[in-house]
């Protein structure tokens, strides 16, 4: 899978079907043009996610940021209202659930429904937007459970996940404003899209002002040595990638030999042609890096299905 755009660009005629192999060189231009506007976060989504990063932050204050953007706020009262945040009893309040679920996991929460709100959706290709923002996720859960199980500081895990993949919609909202690119297949389209998706991942980040340490895992999440240094938390992401493909939250199910429930620490491999997937020898390194045994890839698998089973994502998206 080749990875990368360059920077010559052209411009698509209006007669004619573009030549797909011109659409790197196209979004790279359109990504990287003067007057390009990425999907907007809203405002007070970014400053929530900035301050959860504090330890001098006072949770009132984070309630009534959020209380700014009703509808942002709506947004992260549902979520937090799922089985997997909720356990016990209902969260009725943004309130009870900063009490309840802390400062880091509110901005979380709060980063996850601003991407669904704004960022995840592209005209024309609602249905693998959506399924998207459930395989964003899914990654951004898992790799917080890899990092803890394999001791690798994780502070920032969480939104690595959730962003990994987010130029992919930044590259189908340009290719849905522009009308003879939005006529070719989405089977087209898919090989130009896993191309260009990490650059366009990065750029989109930066574009956003968020942590330059951020930015280097999502533009870089398909390697996990850089440089001839060991990356963990690329590592434990290319893990949780593997474990959600086979827990159906892949960005294409998985196929029907793969046993989710298989104890035995093998690895079933992902399709070369898929988007988003990740070549046999880059797993087996990335568990290497993050220490994970057969035994302990069986207790990761598990518990990757039961935390995708509490969120409501993983086999449903198959």
């Amino acid at each position: 899978m080749v990875r990368g755009m360059s920077s010559h660009a052209t411009t698509p005629s209006r007669t004619t079907r573009p030549d797909v192999s011109d659409l790197p060189r196209e979004l790279h231009a359109a990504l990287t043009a003067p007057g390009y506007r990425p999907p907007l976060l809203p405002a007070v989504a970014l400053e929530v996610t900035q301050l959860s990063g504090r330890q001098d932050v006072d949770l009132g204050m984070v309630v009534q940021l959020l209380e700014r953007d009703p509808v942002l706020a709506a947004r992260v009262l549902a979520v937090s209202q799922s089985f997997h945040y909720a356990r016990r009893s209902p969260v009725l309040t943004l309130r009870q659930a900063a009490v309840r679920l802390g400062l880091e996991t509110l901005g979380h929460l709060a980063l996850q429904a601003a991407l669904e709100l704004q960022v995840f959706r592209a005209k024309g290709f609602e249905a693998f937007a959506t399924r998207l923002g459930h395989h964003a996720t899914a990654v951004a859960h898992v790799t917080r459970d890899v990092c803890k199980r394999a001791r690798i500081p994780g502070d920032q895990a969480f939104t690595c996940g959730l962003l990994h993949d987010v130029g992919l919609s930044a590259c189908l909202q340009v290719i849905a404003s522009r009308p003879a690119w939005a006529a070719l297949p989405f089977e087209a389209l898919a090989p130009v899209l896993d191309a260009v998706h990490t650059e366009a991942s990065g750029l989109l980040v930066r574009a956003w002002k968020l942590p330059d340490a951020i930015a280097k895992v999502v533009e870089s999440h398909h390697q996990v040595v850089l440089e001839g240094v060991a990356q963990p938390i690329n590592a434990a992401l290319v893990v949780a990638e593997q474990l959600c493909w086979e827990q159906g939250a892949g960005l294409l199910p998985p196929p029907r030999h793969a046993d989710a429930g298989s104890e035995e620490g093998d690895l079933p491999e992902q399709p070369l042609e898929g988007l988003d997937t990740n070549w046999p020898s880059l797993v087996q390194e990335a568990m290497r890096l993050v220490g994970f045994d057969g035994e302990a890839l069986a207790a990761a698998r598990a518990a990757a299905g039961d935390l995708l089973a509490e969120l409501g994502l993983g086999e449903r998206l198959g």
